[in-house]
């Protein structure tokens, strides 16, 4: 093989490997950049303030052991909110489940109980705007869609007590029993306490969020 062809074939391959470098450093800058352009939209998305993860964690850690401690099937936290208007301009007064824990083997009740009407539970708001934590047998409720709605999660007995900030209603919390056993058990007292406290921790956690976010 003579010089000239030798040179032919080294140009040619500098050439070749010169295109595959190019590529190479095309498809993985583009890749970078693109998991970049991702980030860029998704993280705000997802940017909780810090406090956030403590709040809601407290406030689950604290419907659990109310749970525990009265000894009940279910526990938890409904916080109301605006969603939509009538034809009139009134705003939509609705409520969504935030925070549930369940005994082992109950089934949960959030996904549907999500962005619901108030007005189709007044039987059971009724009873929040008493502020008294007393266990109300479902038998002994009035026909009406919430006793329905209790009676399809298989609640025997529930108590309720509201949460509020400044005297404001925004949502109430509750225990659920779904067994004749535990609910011949209930012993009102240590349901008085616990439920009065966890109240009063969850007031405080929801109270703080709120405060955090306004200094933010």
């Amino acid at each position: 093989m003579n010089i000239s062809h030798m040179d032919d074939w080294i140009a040619l391959g500098i050439s070749v490997a010169a295109l595959v470098a190019g590529f190479f450093s095309y498809f993985f800058g583009f890749k970078k950049k693109k998991k970049v352009n991702q980030s860029e939209i998704i993280s705000p998305k997802i940017d909780f303030p810090d406090h956030f993860w403590e709040v809601h964690t407290k406030i689950q850690e604290t419907i659990t052991e109310l749970r525990v401690k009265v000894n009940c099937a279910r526990s938890h936290l409904v916080q109301f909110h605006n969603g939509g208007h009538f034809i009139d301009g009134i705003s939509m007064k609705r409520m969504s489940l935030t925070h549930e824990s369940l005994e082992r083997s109950v089934s949960g009740e959030m996904k549907n109980h999500q962005d619901l009407l108030m007005s189709i539970y007044m039987e059971i708001l009724n009873h929040v705007k008493k502020d008294l934590p007393e266990a109300i047998m479902v038998n002994e409720m009035e026909e009406c869609y919430a006793k329905q709605d209790l009676e399809s999660g298989n609640v025997i007995a529930f108590s309720v007590l509201p949460i509020k900030q400044n005297s404001l209603i925004i949502g109430y919390i509750m225990t659920e029993w779904c067994s004749w056993n535990k609910v011949e058990d209930i012993e009102e007292d240590i349901v008085t306490d616990w439920m009065s406290r966890s109240q009063s921790l969850i007031e405080v956690e929801l109270t703080n969020q709120k405060r955090k976010n306004r200094h933010k």
